[in-house]
C-alpha cells in the first residue's frame, strides 16, 4: 500500500518536471531563443529606367507566415546610395534601418542591414532605327493603332463640339507618317511617334483630324509600356496639311530634344 503511495507521488513529481520543461521550452522557443533574420533573402529590388538612367526600389517581399516576423519586417525601410542614373556593373549600397526596439524584444539577430550589390540587367537604348528589330517596330506600330482604336470616342470629344443627338464615327483611320526619336539626353526616354488622319462622319458631315501617338520607352528589352501610351492632337499648319509635310511639324515640336528618323511605313508592311 505504502508502495502504491510513492509510485503514484512519484508519477505526479514526475509529470509536474514534465510538464515544466515543456513550458520551459515553449518559453525559449517563442521568446528568449535568439532568432536570426537575414534582409538579403527577404527583399525585391525594382529597377526603373535604363542601362544610364536607371533607378532602384527596394522592398520587402511577400508576407512572413510568422505573424511576429512580418510586424518586424513591417517597419522595414531602405536606403539605396547611389540611386540616380544606374548603370549595368555599378556597385550600390542598401542600407536598411529598422525598429531596434522591437527586434531586441523579439530577440532578433538582423544579418545583412547593409549589403552591396551589382547593377545588372538594365536595357539598353538603340543607337538608331537601323539597329532596331523590324518585327518589334511592327508590334510598336500596331500597339499605336490601337490606342487610337481604344480611345476615338474621347479624341474626338476632346477635339470637337457635339450635341447630344449626335452620332459621329470614325470611318478612316489613315497613317501618315512615323518616326523613331532618339532622346539627346538621359532625362528622357526614347520613343516612336506616329501621325494619323482621322475622318469622323455623322451623316453627310465630316470631321478630319491629325492625331500623334507616342509609344515612350523603347530599348532592347522589346517590351511595350502600353499603360504609358499617350496621344495628342497634331497641330500642323495649312501649309503643311497641304503639303503633307509631317516630317516638318514633328521637326518643330520635337527637334530640339529629339534626333528625328522616319519610318518608312511602307517598306516595313510591304511583306503583310
Amino acid at each position: 500500500m505504502e508502495q502504491d503511495k510513492i509510485k503514484d507521488k512519484a508519477l505526479y513529481f514526475a509529470g509536474i518536471l514534465s510538464m515544466c520543461v515543456l513550458l520551459v521550452s515553449v518559453a525559449y522557443f517563442f521568446f528568449l531563443r535568439t532568432i536570426q533574420i537575414d534582409l538579403q533573402k527577404n527583399v525585391s529590388l525594382h529597377y526603373t529606367g535604363e542601362n544610364g538612367m536607371a533607378s532602384l526600389e527596394v522592398e520587402i517581399k511577400g508576407e512572413d507566415l510568422n505573424q511576429r516576423v512580418q510586424e518586424f519586417l513591417d517597419t522595414v525601410i531602405f536606403e539605396v546610395t547611389p540611386n540616380t542614373n544606374l548603370s549595368n556593373g555599378d556597385v550600390i549600397t542598401i542600407t536598411a534601418a529598422y525598429d531596434e526596439d522591437l527586434a531586441q524584444r523579439y530577440h532578433y539577430e538582423i544579418k545583412n542591414a547593409t549589403m552591396e550589390i551589382t547593377v545588372e540587367g538594365l536595357q539598353d537604348r538603340y543607337p538608331s532605327l537601323a539597329q532596331m528589330d523590324p518585327d518589334y517596330l511592327k508590334e510598336i506600330l500596331e500597339a499605336s493603332e490601337t490606342y487610337v482604336r481604344d480611345h476615338e470616342k474621347d479624341i474626338f470629344v476632346l477635339n470637337h463640339e457635339t450635341i447630344k443627338d449626335e452620332h459621329w464615327e470614325l470611318t478612316n483611320l489613315q497613317p501618315c507618317y512615323g518616326a523613331f526619336l532618339k532622346s539627346k539626353s538621359t532625362a528622357a526616354s526614347d520613343r516612336v511617334i506616329q501621325i494619323y488622319q482621322l475622318d469622323f462622319e455623322q451623316s453627310d458631315q465630316i470631321f478630319t483630324l491629325y492625331y500623334l501617338v507616342c509609344v515612350p520607352e523603347i530599348n532592347d528589352g522589346r517590351k511595350i509600356q502600353s499603360q504609358d501610351i499617350f496621344g495628342e492632337r497634331a497641330y500642323l499648319s495649312d501649309a503643311e496639311i497641304e503639303a503633307g509635310s509631317f516630317s516638318s511639324y514633328v521637326e518643330r515640336v520635337f527637334g530640339q530634344q529629339y534626333q528625328v528618323e522616319p519610318i518608312d511605313l511602307t517598306t516595313l508592311f510591304e511583306s503583310e
